[in-house]
């Protein structure tokens, strides 16, 4: 495992930990595995790095993808898997987070503890709807973990595994 400072975050929410970073078969980090907590509460464990896939995802996102994404798990009656996938989020985060600091974080800052706990995938609220948040989010998630209730759909729309043929480096401003 890697223990570096990343400086980058979800609402300006960092430095963070990052407890392992997920790379390309070009050697780029796509994704990076994030402790919960650090100098700030950082509730998603898996940040998009990868700037093609950054750039795919928003470009999908602009054009309504969300809306798309979360429509997809309603019609397709896989709003119980949707739940599923959200509790695993919340296990990956106790996981990392580490037994020493949740007791800490449980003890000494219970609301916060809870709320970050008690989120799914990126902190987000688990109710009864579908809430996917969005595409960077959910696309680290399938890197990060091999599997997303909806990876058919992402995998479609390309945001699953590299760019292909080194354009990441055009995209990070390498070449």
């Amino acid at each position: 495992m890697t223990g570096r400072i990343f400086s980058g975050g979800c609402r300006k929410a960092s430095p963070v930990f990052v407890a392992r970073e997920i790379r390309c078969r070009f050697g780029h980090v796509q994704v990076q595995v994030c402790r919960p907590w650090g100098r700030k509460v950082f509730p998603t464990s898996f940040w998009l790095t990868c700037p093609y896939l950054v750039r795919l995802a928003g470009n999908i996102e602009s054009s309504g993808g969300v809306h798309e994404l979360e429509e997809y798990i309603m019609k397709r009656g896989l709003v119980h898997e949707w739940r599923r996938y959200n509790l695993m989020h919340q296990v990956i985060r106790l996981k990392l987070g580490g037994v020493n600091v949740n007791a800490f974080m449980r003890r000494y800052r219970g609301k916060i503890f809870r709320d970050v706990m008690c989120g799914g995938v990126g902190g987000i609220r688990v109710g009864e709807g579908v809430n996917v948040k969005c595409l960077h989010l959910q696309t680290a998630s399938l890197i990060g973990t091999g599997h997303h209730t909806a990876g058919e759909w992402l995998k479609s729309r390309g945001l699953w595994g590299d760019c292909g043929n080194g354009l990441c480096n055009i995209f990070a401003g390498r070449l």
